[in-house]
């Protein structure tokens, strides 16, 4: 139909005898699951499903062992570390570790937030959104009683962006879904004794327990013969059937002497993305706040009834787990003094010696650009540039087409047949520059899946 015109093609999309259905997949076996546990589970082999729709549906308990610490989830989707999927045996995609952090890189990007109703995409100091209680004072937790469940969150990049998304799994082996769970780190630790203010850390580092947890899947039916058709045509050409992804490589560093590096051998380097975070940010931590929003909730705003925190304006608070805050790497900040933008560092990125931008982009504005033209979005989750440098400090590089991904064509760097050298380095004045904080370095790639006819694969990296 492509080849036709509009007026022509509209005559032409008619399909017949179309259904559709939902289904909820048990994993392969049950149990509640503690940080650092996995669980698994097996899609319909039979189906065409709908990859973008897949949630996993789960409930979460938190704990304390301390009556001076509360225990607060920030984002759900954080308790998710890496998510491998494999195809008889064949892995399509080990995962990115650091998953959350991905996460946390692609929302900053966000202009609007995801469903606050499911995802529990925002820090509740005082009320829950999913009970809508008054948790002061208490660890936050759900009920999993008669198979309750309060959360849905997405299963990533590979689901998120596999090309065609109606996937039909019966060309495929059979795929295995297995899901990692973060450190204990991802429940932030607040004191009790003054819920006002949930920066303040608590003794003790609470715990979570993921429960009833399970897949649910959409999948469509097409039997009037011609879809069918057309994938055996295409299994049976000298190409096969191609499907494509985007993945993900992750690094993790100290920013030691402001340098960085990394290598990739990806055919289609697409974006090299880079987060900041300060040292101890994996510990037994109360929860951030971001910089221009009233989260002491003082004078008039004081949250005495049962309402959120979280409106879309500065009015309200706004807070951040501490492992998902971003920060640059810098001593002089800039809510310290106007002087500060002047010391926050350049930052080089160079692929194989070549150096992209071409100039040594200095945090503030000028990474600002550059990372809203590598996601291709005209603005950001972050209210003030104050906010982007202090809480969503991150670097961005855009290498391939704009909208390559959504016309499925890979046009990023090839760096096929050597292991290509990335370095990411703090140049130019580096007085301020604080070397002993995390550096997250994720790789973005186009990856080619050849699906041929007997269920063979072959993953074009």
């Amino acid at each position: 139909m492509s080849n036709y015109p509009s007026y022509m093609s509209f005559f032409l999309r008619s399909y017949s005898n179309v259904s559709h259905q939902n289904f909820l997949i048990d994993p392969a076996s049950s149990g509640d699951l503690e940080a650092h546990r996995q669980m698994q589970f097996t899609l319909p082999t039979n189906a065409n499903l709908h990859l973008d729709k897949t949630r996993l549906l789960f409930t979460l308990e938190t704990a304390t062992s301390a009556a001076d610490t509360v225990g607060r989830l920030a984002a759900a989707k954080a308790i998710v570390d890496r998510i491998q999927i494999d195809a008889g045996g064949v892995s399509l995609t080990s995962g990115c570790s650091s998953t959350a952090v991905l996460q946390q890189c692609i929302d900053n990007m966000r202009p609007l937030r995801e469903d606050p109703v499911d995802s529990h995409c925002e820090f509740y100091r005082k009320t829950s959104g999913v009970t809508g209680l008054d948790i002061s004072g208490v660890t936050e937790t759900y009920s999993k009683l008669n198979n309750a469940q309060a959360f849905a969150i997405d299963l990533g990049p590979f689901f998120k962006t596999m090309s065609p998304n109606l996937l039909p799994t019966s060309i495929l082996p059979t795929i295995q879904v297995t899901i990692y769970l973060s450190g204990n780190a991802t429940v932030v630790s607040s004191c009790a004794l003054d819920v006002s203010t949930p920066t303040t850390a608590g003794s003790v580092q609470c715990t979570y327990k993921v429960t009833n947890y399970r897949l649910s899947v959409s999948a469509y039916s097409i039997d009037d013969g011609v879809f069918d058709r057309t994938i055996a045509t295409r299994l049976n050409s000298t190409d096969g059937l191609e499907c494509m992804f985007c993945n993900y490589e992750s690094f993790s560093n100290t920013f030691t002497g402001g340098t960085a590096r990394v290598s990739s051998a990806a055919s289609s380097l697409d974006k090299v993305i880079v987060a900041f975070r300060p040292s101890g940010h994996d510990g037994t931590k109360g929860a951030v706040a971001c910089v221009g929003y009233n989260n002491a909730l003082e004078a008039g705003l004081k949250n005495t009834a049962k309402t959120l925190d979280q409106p879309l304006a500065h009015g309200g608070a706004k807070y951040l787990n501490s492992n998902l805050n971003f920060v640059s790497p810098c001593s002089a900040l800039p809510n310290g003094g106007a002087d500060n933008w002047a010391k926050q560092p350049n930052i080089s990125i160079q692929v194989n010696n070549v150096r992209f931008p071409s100039y040594d982009a200095r945090i503030g504005i000028q990474t600002y650009q550059l990372l809203k033209e590598a996601y291709e979005v005209e603005m950001t989750r972050s209210e003030s540039l104050a906010e982007y440098v202090e809480n969503r400090c991150m670097v961005a590089y855009k290498f391939n087409l704009p909208a390559s991904q959504s016309m499925r064509a890979r046009s990023g760097l090839n760096l096929q047949g050597s292991n290509s050298s990335i370095l990411i380095q703090a140049v130019g004045n580096t007085t301020d520059l604080t070397d002993t904080g995390n550096i997250m370095v994720f790789i973005e790639s186009s990856v080619v899946l050849k699906v041929m006819p007997g269920k063979q694969l072959m993953i074009v990296s």
